[in-house]
């Protein structure tokens, strides 16, 4: 990451907290709002993976059912210093998800046990100390942490995915709704609730497959969320040539 992109991150971040809106950023998940469990219905063992980052808990449950490789994009970047953010509240403090509903004080205690492995994560130290020196109200940096759906996990305790933090993380800054080619692909693609923002634009979903066919193996698997209540029979037909297959809330689109 470059210097220029974290000073900006940190200054959207800091005009995010004063609920502002600012293009290409949002706010952050502080908990996946879909039930993960429906994984299960997917074989990830010795699978490449690419999954939405979010609230991180996408890329440690694939990680749990044991992938090859897990690698992560979201549009949003703030989500990047979040999944280093989790990654030390469940390696130093033995918690799922951080104490920062209050004060800064938990945090201002957590962030002087992290040692840094990377530069990545040495920048999302960085941040996270700003924001504590500036004493930032952090849980506005997150959508409505007591308005979220109850999730559904493979896990309930740290102890249980302790071993998935250790693996480093590749993330890639992009939207799938505008084209892209990585010039790899994956045998599964975790994509949570993004089709939906599409609103039925046929125009957004036709890139949104253009860069999914690019991106899936012979016989990938595309695992989606329906979390809006809403038609998605447009983006059924634009994704008519895979096969569709629907639990609950969800769905899953598979190569043919």
């Amino acid at each position: 990451m470059e210097k220029n992109e974290f000073t900006k991150d940190y200054l959207v971040s800091r005009l995010i907290c004063m609920d502002k809106q600012v293009n290409g950023y949002d706010k952050i998940y502080y908990k996946a709002n879909e039930n993960l469990v429906d994984y299960l219905d997917v074989d990830f063992a010795d699978k490449k993976v690419f999954s939405v980052l979010a609230s991180s808990d996408q890329v440690f449950t694939a990680r749990l059912l044991d992938a090859r490789e897990v690698d992560s994009f979201d549009y949003n970047r703030l989500t990047l210093y979040y999944y280093y953010l989790r990654v030390w509240t469940i390696k130093y403090a033995n918690l799922l998800y951080p104490d920062i509903l209050k004060n800064n004080r938990w945090l201002y205690k957590l962030l002087k046990m992290v040692k840094p492995t990377s530069e990545e994560e040495l920048r999302a130290l960085q941040f996270f100390k700003r924001h504590v020196y500036e004493d930032t109200n952090l849980s506005r940096l997150f959508f409505d942490i007591d308005k979220q759906p109850q999730e559904k996990l493979l896990y309930s305790s740290p102890e249980e995915i302790k071993d998935c933090i250790e693996q480093p993380l590749n993330f890639h800054h992009l939207d799938l709704f505008k084209p892209f080619d990585l010039g790899t692909t994956y045998d599964i693609l975790l994509i949570s609730n993004i089709l939906e923002w599409s609103k039925g634009d046929k125009n957004k979903l036709k890139i949104a497959k253009e860069n999914i066919d690019r991106l899936l193996s012979r016989d990938g698997t595309v695992i989606c969320s329906n979390l809006l209540t809403r038609d998605i029979e447009p983006e059924k037909e634009i994704f008519s040539n895979y096969d569709f297959n629907q639990t609950g809330r969800t769905y899953t689109y598979k190569k043919k």
